[in-house]
């Protein structure tokens, strides 16, 4: 039985005894409400302790006093912080009449029901009983039969450490007195068991249910108790009893002389006892479990000593399956609660130890060391979301030591090296990641690691400052390289998991409420847009991220910005920045925009993005922002738009269009690029152009050419209008419609701008021949220049043509 419980059911016994006197004096001769108010005043004389009830009804039968108590209070001591705190529903005690003539105080029958009973270890020794005391008035006590139902016990040391028993129930058989026990058979069980670490730890459940056993009868003379039955039943595990409890004489605390043994027996991790305990990791284990505990010395200060052997252990997670050939516990405790204890391990390339040595007794240290070895692959599967690897060794030492209440205090050393394998949320293998960091329970120092990812080679180092829920962090990083493509997972854009980016829902957040570093890479490569030199300060705090400002050069020119990330790994919306000075368009706009422009040189100007994910040309229905600026030095390149608005005009092809300066106003938004304002010089043409493009290749434009002599020259239809239809500056305005897509353009010649622009001359001669042509037999005398005439009617049928008339 334990200790506690042992505590426990002396002080109900003492109670009860001492409320047995009064009724073995007064029952028959005084009055119902007299007895119970004699009750309470000798429960008041208990020394150390308080004793109070709600109700209690007294009874006779036959040769027996019965008494029944509701609503029991004990508590002890009386004053200041109690170690006995027990509040019991009901308890039943029968009492024998006649022993009671000859001091003897013999309980029929005794049951205690529902409640529960909290005892607190506060590490101070109680004082010795006064010389003489022998409980009970020197009065023999015998407890033939005491059962228990549904009832709590919790223990708990000064650093509020301890056990927890949910629904303790059993029955205790007596022969003889308490002093003198004949024969003891004692069988009761607990449906569950938690332990507490400490005062701020949660309750950790521990297999169960317990089921004990045990039956002992005197021998020697009843100097000693010897066990004839003893089972003992842990969740799956099943323990013999064996050995002896001496009992001296005088009677005083008896001395155990026990034996507990577990024969070999299967246990796995899906039995329903350890299922709480294995359930945070999906591995699947089993083994074959033994063990031999001795606990010896004297029942209120044991010493014990054992061993437990796990031999095989077999663990099988998803792909990895391993065996450890042995596992084993072995411990050693003293009177004064000091201990000893190891722990090992090996099978699989698995090597693992730990020493401690400490004190059980509360406020006592414990310390020990630790060393573990072990192939990277060993962990695939034993956490959920963590990476797998393929190859690798894992190596860890530390030291740790525990002084309650301080928090423990932990230093440890792991070195990865030669590790290859997948992580969760990255698209591309780690190739190679080799990585040493050492830390203690409030700091983790990242010294090096080194890690190959697609064609990226990064080295990191910094700090970590842990926290609760987390810590945060400092790093430096250097990449060599940064290919955009190779973490891109093909996922479509649009809303939840998709706007990340991510495949198969978001990866696993960062272990950290916020950190910050400073990122160099050498090159960043992104669809086309390749960034050299990258510089960057990040930080990251409350799900956001953000890198500002970074610079880095682009081809002969350069890039400056900033990037915003909010929720980061839940719905994430950036926002970025650049300042663009001399760089090249093509590479810009391929980088951050789903489409392919015609478009050569270099581009000075502001952009201005935000979007659902991160930047990128995936992102396309939610994409909103501004472009403007300038593009320098560059030609626009013969497409099927560039081919039709030849073909319409009868101009000359050729394979590009040069330009000194293009001017451009841009927003973005549904999807669709509006060109506010789009115009520039193309040698001695100058264009200008309006409408839209949608980023699914549609388009909605119009285009205002103003087109030199030597243009149209050979322009067909255009040619021979050219002298009559010029703007302020000698040009030929010609107005465009464009429709249809990129892929398969519709060009169409809008009249407005040649009626607009049309000479006062070709207008006067084109009435003047109309008119004359009207009257044929008017009978005025005409005289028109026949080379004049024929340009006119050259004239006039090029305009129907272009008119579509």
């Amino acid at each position: 039985m334990p200790r506690a419980a042992r505590v426990a059911l002396i002080a109900l016994g003492g109670f009860v005894g001492l409320v047995a006197l009064v009724f073995a004096a007064a029952f028959l001769l005084m009055p119902r409400d007299w007895i119970e108010r004699e009750a309470r005043a000798q429960a008041a004389q208990i020394p150390g302790m308080t004793v109070t009830w709600t109700r209690l009804t007294p009874g006779f039968r036959w040769l027996a006093v019965g008494v029944r108590v509701e609503g029991l209070a004990i508590r002890a001591p009386k004053t200041g912080d109690p170690t006995l705190n027990a509040r019991i529903q009901d308890v039943f005690v029968e009492f024998r009449l006649l022993p009671l003539l000859s001091r003897r105080v013999e309980i029929a029958t005794a049951r205690v029901k529902g409640g529960g009973i909290a005892m607190t270890d506060r590490g101070v020794t109680p004082p010795p009983p006064p010389p003489g005391a022998t409980g009970a008035g020197g009065m023999a006590l015998a407890l033939p039969r005491v059962t228990v139902e549904d009832l709590d016990l919790r223990t708990r040391d000064a650093l509020g450490s301890g056990f927890d028993l949910r629904r303790l129930h059993g029955e205790t058989r007596i022969e003889g007195t308490l002093q003198k026990p004949v024969a003891v058979s004692a069988t009761f069980g607990v449906d569950s068991i938690f332990w507490k670490p400490s005062a701020r730890d949660s309750l950790v459940p521990v297999p169960s249910p317990l089921e004990v056993a045990v039956t002992l009868a005197a021998r020697d003379g009843g100097k000693r108790l010897a066990v004839t039955r003893g089972t003992a039943t842990l969740g799956p595990l099943e323990s013999a009893v064996a050995g002896d409890v001496l009992l001296p004489d005088p009677p005083a605390q008896p001395t155990l002389a026990l034996r507990i043994t577990g024969a070999p027996q299967t246990i796995r991790s899906s039995d329903a006892a350890i299922r709480p305990l294995a359930s945070r990791s999906p591995a699947i284990w089993s083994a074959t479990a033994s063990w031999d505990v001795q606990v010896t010395g004297p029942a209120a200060t044991p010493v014990s000593s054992g061993r437990v052997v796990l031999r095989p252990l077999a663990v099988t997670a998803q792909s990895n399956t391993f065996t450890l050939d042995q596992a084993s516990a072995s411990f050693t405790s003293r009177p004064d609660r000091t201990f000893t204890a190891r722990v090992e391990g090996a099978g699989s390339g698995i090597t693992l130890t730990a020493e401690m040595h400490g004190s059980s007794a509360p406020g006592g240290a414990t310390s020990g060391q630790f060393f573990f070895r072990a192939p990277a692959q060993r962990l695939n599967g034993i956490l959920p979301n963590t990476p797998t690897w393929n190859s690798g060794l894992l190596e860890g030492s530390g030291t740790f030591s525990v002084r309650p209440p301080d928090p423990p205090v932990v230093t440890w050393k792991v070195t990865g090296s030669d590790m290859s394998g997948t992580v969760p949320g990255v698209a591309r293998p780690v190739r190679k990641l080799e990585f040493q960091a050492q830390g203690d329970a409030g700091s983790i120092a990242l010294q090096r690691c080194d890690i190959l990812v697609g064609s990226t080679d990064a080295s990191i180092t910094g700090r970590i400052q842990q926290g609760k829920p987390l810590g945060t962090g400092s790093f430096q990083a250097k990449l060599d390289r940064l290919v955009a493509e190779e973490w891109d997972t093909g996922a479509p854009t649009g809303g939840g998991a998709a706007r990340a980016g991510l495949k198969g829902g978001a990866p696993p957040p960062v272990p950290l409420q916020s950190f910050d570093g400073n990122l160099t890479i050498g090159e960043v490569r992104s669809h086309g847009l390749s960034i050299h030199d990258v510089v960057v300060p990040v930080k990251f705090e409350k799900g956001a991220l953000s890198a500002a400002p970074f610079h880095g050069t682009v081809g002969t020119g350069s890039m400056a910005g900033s990037l915003d990330v909010a929720d980061l790994f839940t719905s994430p919306e950036f926002s970025l920045h650049l300042d663009l000075k001399k760089a090249p368009v093509e590479d810009v706009i391929g980088g951050l925009l789903p489409l392919k422009l015609p478009v050569t040189g270099l581009v000075n100007g502001i952009v201005d993005l935000t979007g659902p994910g991160l930047p990128g040309p995936d992102v396309v229905d939610s994409l909103r922002g501004n472009l403007s600026g300038t593009i320098e030095q560059g030609a626009i390149r013969a497409n099927p738009v560039i081919r039709s608005i030849r073909d319409a005009l009868g101009a000359q092809a050729s394979q590009e269009i040069s330009f000194r300066t293009l001017t451009q106003s841009i927003r973005i938004a549904g999807g669709k690029m509006i060109l506010d304002t789009v115009k520039g010089d193309l040698g001695k043409d100058t264009f200008e152009m309006t409408g839209s493009m949608g980023l699914d290749q549609s388009l909605d434009l119009h285009l205002l050419l103003g087109l030199g002599p030597e243009r149209v020259k050979d322009a067909g239809a255009i040619s021979q209008i050219a002298g009559y239809v010029k703007d302020a500056q000698g040009r030929v305005p010609v107005q465009v419609r464009i429709t249809g897509t990129a892929l398969a353009p519709k060009v169409s010649i809008e009249p407005g701008k040649l009626l607009q622009s049309a000479g006062g001359a070709l207008k006067q001669e084109l009435v003047k021949g109309l008119t004359e042509r009207a009257r044929p037999d008017s009978g005025t005398t005409a005289t028109i220049d026949t080379t004049k005439a024929k340009a006119i009617e050259k004239g006039r049928e090029a305009l129907k043509r272009l008119l579509g008339k």
